[in-house]
This record gives structure tokens, sequence and C-alpha cells, in this order.
């Protein structure tokens, strides 16, 4: 069995500034975070027709989809539903909800940090279009309210997802703008 080597101090500093190992830290850190939040805050939320008004849930979506980008902002909303629904805190409906708007997030932040790179915290407005008409739509038909075909149930599902994630949203645009102005971007994940 042979030893390794004690890393110099340029390796060090590569190790630590890895992108990657920072989105999975990152990631990591933001599902316990959405995990507590969703737990812990029993005025944070309530029951409506078999969903769970959980603003939270895109507050942290808003976040990450453009700190940490699309695929760790996915990995981070499915990692919190998972959880949820597993102790029984969240229904199935956090896994369609959250995906949705983590995904759009994470798209509009994407192209936003090509053409528009001071603008980026703005795709944290987009949270809404994912979860509501995405996430709505695929709620309604999973589980509709009456009838498949009844469109009071589509909109009911939009009108539903509507009060969880736009508040959501606007929570983690302050939280994006507050770490802006610590210092803390986009630009320290990419």
């Amino acid at each position: 069995m042979s030893e390794q080597k004690p890393y110099n101090d340029e390796e060090k500093k590569k190790l630590l500034h890895s992108t990657l190992n920072k989105k999975i830290a990152a990631s990591g850190i933001f599902i316990a975070v959405g995990l507590i939040l969703s737990y812990l805050n029993p005025f944070g939320y309530f029951f409506i027709f078999g969903t769970k008004i959980n603003p939270f849930a895109h507050f942290i979506n808003a976040i990450t989809g453009v700190l940490i980008g699309l695929i760790f902002s996915c990995i981070t909303a499915l990692g919190i539903a998972i959880l949820r629904f597993s102790f029984a805190i969240g229904t199935i409906h956090a896994f369609h909800g959250g995906i949705t708007g983590a995904f759009v997030v994470g798209i509009v932040s994407h192209f936003l940090r090509k053409k528009f790179p001071k603008y980026v915290e703005l795709a944290a407005f987009t949270e809404p279009l994912g979860t509501i008409f995405l996430g709505g739509t695929i709620g309604h038909l999973i589980a509709p309210i009456g009838s498949i075909f009844a469109i009071e149930s589509l909109y009911t599902y939009w009108g539903l997802f509507a009060l969880s994630c736009i508040p959501g949203s606007i929570m983690g645009f302050i939280i994006l703008m507050v770490l802006k102005q610590a210092k803390i971007t986009w630009e320290d994940f990419f």
C-alpha cells in the first residue's frame, strides 16, 4: 500500500477553488436549508386541495437557479422534494412544482449570463413561469380536482402554485441582491 504524498500549495488551491466542488457543496447546503425551512417553519406553509403552499421551496429554487446553475438547481429541487415527501412534510406536488421552477430559472439565468451578465439575478422572477404553468399543469394531470377535462381544475392548480411561488421568487431575488452586496455572486460558482 503506497502512501499518498501531501499536496503542495498550488494543488491545494486548485482543489479548494474547484467550481464543481463548490456547486456540490452549495447544493447540499441548500437541500438542508430547504428541508429545515419546510419542517421547522409551521407558519410558512398551509395545505389546500392536497397541495402544500410553501414559498420557501421556491425561494431556494430562485437562489440556486441563479447561483449554481441549471443542473445543480434541479438536483437541489429534487433532493428537497425527495426528503420532504419521505418525511411526510411535503406532497407529491413538491416534485413537479419544485423541479420545473428550478429548471426555468436555470435556463433563463444561463442565457442572461451569456448576453446580459449584469442582470442574471432577475432570472429569479421567472421561477413562477415554470412552477405555475409547467408544474401546475402536471399537477392537474396527475391529480385532477374533479374531472381531468375540467378547465377549472387546471386554473385551481395554477392559482395554488402561484400562491406559493410568487412570494418565494420575490424573497429569493431579495436574498440574491443581499448576497451581491456581500460580493457573493454566480461568478463564484462558474
